[in-house]
């Protein structure tokens, strides 16, 4: 065999380490894409989180709070349905005798904030209670505005009209949640109404003339909540500072 030639054995010295280099570069390249990319979000395997609302942070009457989808309370769903084909809130509705439809949105005119909340709260608390066994002959029957109208009802009914008169004026249905809980005092079933506000949350009571931060409400303890967008399961949690517009309050 003829030997090689020294310029022959260095070509092939220079080829396998050039070879390698090239090799090395396009890995490196592939490297460094996959790391932008990366960083990018692209091949994150989870989404990127969505910032909190201030209401997300807010542990409601100190729980923790799980969303389940609104079909797992399908008798409010059938609520949302009679409702929309009974709705109080027309021109001309009559409300008691002296007030109706026109005249209540007229008062509510200017009111914002705490000052709305009390507005619909003072109305509708002016209703006479009566339980769901008297008006409908079971325990347990929510009503919708148009039923409350001609019989009035317990504690979940006044929290479903102040939330639907609410919405109708203005207040997003993402900023307030009835609120099933246990009293704890009376060891007793209630529902209230929860408008979230400025930072905190705010607790509209047929039992109470005022409107109160909830962390006024240290005897109410959340079993569920639920607005038009979803239902919450709610679990004791631990406790949490007061906000400042809730000292304010006391």
């Amino acid at each position: 065999m003829k030997r090689p030639s020294l310029s022959d054995r260095f070509a092939r010295i220079g080829f396998v380490p050039a070879c390698f280099l090239r090799c090395a570069r396009v890995l490196l390249t592939a490297f460094l894409g996959l790391f932008f990319l990366a960083g990018q979000g692209f091949c994150a395997e989870k989404p990127a989180a969505q910032p909190k609302t201030p209401e997300a942070k807010i542990q409601l009457f100190n729980t923790v709070e799980f969303k389940r989808p609104l079909s797992s309370l399908p008798a409010w769903v059938r609520l949302l349905e009679r409702n929309g084909q009974h709705s109080i809130f027309v021109e001309g509705k009559a409300f008691t005798k002296s007030a109706g439809w026109n005249s209540f949105k007229e008062g509510a005119k200017g009111k914002t904030g705490l000052d709305l909340l009390r507005y619909v709260h003072t109305f509708w608390n002016k209703f006479p209670y009566r339980e769901d066994m008297l008006n409908w002959g079971v325990e347990d029957y929510w009503a919708i505005p148009d039923e409350f109208l001609k019989k009035s009802g317990d504690c979940e009914d006044y929290a479903i009209i102040k939330y639907f008169s609410l919405r109708q004026l203005g207040i997003p249905a993402d900023k307030m949640r009835i609120v099933v809980l246990r009293d704890t005092v009376r060891n007793l079933a209630h529902a209230v109404l929860v408008v979230y506000m400025d930072n905190d949350a705010y607790v509209l009571d047929n039992l109470s003339s005022a409107v109160l931060s909830h962390t006024r409400f240290k005897h109410y303890l959340p079993q569920y909540s639920v607005n038009e967008l979803g239902r919450w399961a709610h679990l004791k949690g631990r406790p949490v500072q007061p906000t400042a517009a809730a000292k304010a309050q006391r």
